[in-house]
C-alpha cells in the first residue's frame, strides 16, 4: 500500500512539474514575440532587405500554418508540439493566431503608433493577465490588463495632444481587454487582443487625418 501511495505521489509530482514547464514555456513564447518589433529598425530603402521584410515573416507564418494543418489532420503527431492545451488538439494552436495577428499589423502597414502597442499587449499584457487569472478573482484580471495596456498606448502616443493620447489609450486598452476576454473556439484571443484595438484605433487615425488633427510621428526609425 505504501508503495502504491509513493508511486502516486511521484506521478503527481511529475505531472505538476510538466504543467509548470508548459505554463512558463507559453509565457516566455508570448514575451519573445516582442522581438518582431525589430522589423521597424530595418531600413526599407535597401531593395533586398525590403523584400526580406515582406517575405521572411510571411514565409514563417505560412510554414507554421502548414505544420498546423499536418498536425490537425494527424499527419504529424501532436506530441511533437510542446505546450498545446487540450482544446488546441483539434484546432489551430494559439501561436498561429498570435503570429497571424502580428503579420497583419506589420505587412498591412498599420501605423507604428497602432501596431507597436497592440503587439506589446499580446506579448506582455496577455501573459500578465494570465498570471493574475491564476491567482486572483476575474475582476482583477481585467483591471490589471487595462492598466498595463493603457501604459503601452500612452508611451507610444506621448507626443500627441493630451486629449488625443488619453482617448487613444482608453479606447486601445479597452479594445485589448475585450479582445482577450471574449473567447471563441474558432478565433483565439491572441489574435483578438491585437486586431480589435488596432481596428478601433485605425478608425480614429483615419478620421483624425481627414479632419486635420495632428498625429504623432513614428517612434522607431531604421538604422
Amino acid at each position: 500500500m505504501k508503495k502504491i501511495v509513493g508511486q502516486s505521489r511521484e506521478i503527481k509530482k511529475k505531472i505538476d512539474s510538466l504543467e509548470f514547464d508548459v505554463h512558463w514555456y507559453r509565457r516566455v513564447f508570448h514575451t519573445f514575440g516582442a522581438t518582431f518589433l525589430v522589423y521597424y529598425i530595418l531600413p526599407s530603402d535597401i531593395e533586398w532587405l525590403n523584400l526580406a521584410k515582406f517575405w521572411v515573416p510571411l514565409s514563417i507564418v505560412i510554414f507554421t500554418i502548414i505544420l498546423e494543418y499536418l498536425r490537425i489532420s494527424r499527419k504529424i503527431d501532436s506530441k511533437h508540439f510542446f505546450g498545446l492545451r487540450m482544446y488546441e488538439k483539434n484546432r489551430a494552436g494559439s501561436y498561429v493566431f498570435f503570429a497571424v495577428g502580428i503579420l497583419l499589423l506589420l505587412l498591412l502597414r498599420f501605423p507604428q503608433q497602432i501596431a507597436i502597442p497592440c503587439i506589446l499587449c499580446a506579448c506582455i499584457a496577455d501573459p500578465i493577465m494570465g498570471e493574475v487569472r491564476h491567482r486572483f478573482e476575474k475582476k482583477y484580471v481585467y483591471i490589471t490588463g487595462f492598466i498595463v495596456c493603457l501604459f503601452f498606448f500612452m508611451i507610444t502616443w506621448y507626443k500627441a495632444a493630451i486629449w488625443l493620447m488619453l482617448l487613444i489609450s482608453i479606447v486601445g486598452a479597452a479594445g485589448a481587454v475585450i479582445g482577450e476576454a471574449k473567447k471563441f473556439w474558432w478565433l483565439d484571443d491572441d489574435f483578438m487582443i491585437q486586431m480589435l484595438p488596432a481596428i478601433f484605433l485605425l478608425i480614429i487615425w483615419l478620421s483624425a487625418q481627414y479632419i486635420g488633427i495632428a498625429l504623432p510621428e513614428p517612434i522607431i526609425y531604421p538604422w
